[in-house]
């Protein structure tokens, strides 16, 4: 049964790491750039040998067919298509929402114009998962995002597409699809390969060696974020329904053997209630046989009122955070530090993984202290100019005295020329 902890007990729980922060470990690490240089060395050849050693190995060429990508609708059934057609839409509507809210700067100033334009990067991956489920959503969620920022070369990696992903990719527009996964898909991506063009940022989440890669490889390509294992804390008042909190949590525990999920409570019935839910329910036959571990790395903490359990989210920082309280809206200005909001009982984090529009791809393991999730802005570049006119003399002779007190004459000379 999971651990309730209650006041003392439960703010020390928040005293260490409350997630598996994304980080190189020594033997990843390692591991990880021996397959980054193997890819950089052979191409295509390094990423057919690595497929078949990590167990990746799938029928086709590296470079799916886009015949078999226009076909892929065929195998799915008409609801299905309603489904990722749907999601495809309110992802497209609200990532055109946040990019037409991004508008040009520009300022006249006493002598001179200056100014801050977006522009997209020329080209994007997208990394889709293979592991235990195929995960059209993050088909949809970064390529769609993609081509909303106006990304000119949208390109797809997944170990195995199956007919679900490359129905997203269809829907999103990509330019191609790669059958490779893992940490040799990103150095594709990074480096480029006889089949798989070098884009300029890669997105989408993945596993620790995923992850890895992203990290050793940041710089040599844009990256959206380093994201760990999946999380959520949900604050709940004693009028929370248990059942549904427990589905929330199972909702969560259910990504991954490391997911991490925290019920914050003032009403320790709740909790109790909760735990019993969760006793009930994570024997049932469809959930998987990690849960029971999970369950381990996770507890139920009971505070002395509901501030205080908005303060213990904040320092969790949660990839999720749910607000199952009544007048969830007047508590959003308490919780500072997430990668997503839900307000409201009704407001399960599974809307925002799949259909509401906002992206899936968030920060873990605290990072949502200073980072934000995957948007549009992930693919822009913010690039600001300056035009000078007449009436400059201001501005020549300051930036010149300014650089004669940091010692660089050249500077201070070639300001005067302008004065």
């Amino acid at each position: 049964m999971i651990e309730i902890l209650e006041g003392a007990e439960a703010w020390s729980r928040l005293s260490g790491p409350q997630t598996d922060v994304p980080g190189p470990k020594n033997n990843l690490a390692d591991t990880v750039r021996e397959i980054l240089g193997q890819v950089r060395a052979q191409g295509d050849a390094a990423l057919r040998s690595l497929a078949e050693k990590f167990g990746d190995a799938s029928q086709g060429p590296i470079a799916v067919v886009q015949t078999e990508i226009d076909a892929a609708g065929d195998s799915l059934s008409p609801e299905a298509r309603g489904v990722l057609e749907r999601a495809a839409g309110n992802i497209r509507v609200f990532a055109e929402a946040v990019r037409d809210a991004l508008k040009p700067v520009r300022l006249e100033r006493d002598g001179f114009t200056v100014g801050l334009d977006y522009r997209p990067v020329s080209s994007a991956g997208c990394y889709v998962p293979g592991g235990r489920h195929p995960l059209p959503s993050s088909a949809l969620m970064t390529a769609v995002t993609a081509r909303a920022a106006g990304v000119a070369s949208v390109h797809l990696v997944c170990p195995r597409p199956t007919p679900e992903v490359l129905y997203c990719a269809k829907l999103a527009g990509v330019d191609s699809v790669f059958r490779a996964g893992g940490a040799q898909a990103i150095a594709a991506l990074a480096f480029g390969t006889e089949s798989v063009p070098a884009v300029d940022v890669v997105a989408g989440p993945g596993n620790a060696y995923v992850t890895e890669a992203k990290r050793q490889l940041q710089g040599r390509v844009g990256i959206d974020l380093l994201a760990g294992p999946s999380e959520v804390a949900i604050i709940a008042d004693g009028k929370a329904d248990p059942s549904r909190v427990a589905l929330d949590l199972l909702a969560q525990w259910e990504h991954d053997p490391k997911a991490i999920a925290w019920l914050l409570t003032d009403d320790r019935g709740l909790a109790e209630k909760t735990a019993r839910e969760l006793d009930a329910r994570s024997s049932d036959a469809d959930l998987p046989a990690f849960l029971q571990d999970t369950l381990k790395t996770s507890a139920l903490l009971v505070f002395e009122s509901l501030e205080a359990c908005a303060e213990a989210a904040n320092r969790i920082a949660p990839e999720h955070l749910h607000l199952a309280v009544e007048n969830a809206g007047g508590w959003k200005d308490k919780v500072e530090n997430y990668g997503a909001l839900f307000l409201g009982q009704d407001a399960t984090v599974p809307f925002g993984d799949y259909m509401s529009g906002p992206n899936h791809t968030l920060p873990t393991g605290r990072t949502a202290r200073y980072s934000g999730g995957l948007t549009v802005l992930s693919f822009l570049r913010p690039q600001s100019w300056l035009e000078v006119g007449g009436g400059r003399a201001r501005l020549a002779s300051d930036t010149a005295a300014f650089a004669e007190m940091e010692g660089l004459l050249a500077h201070a000379k070639a300001a005067r020329a302008r004065g």
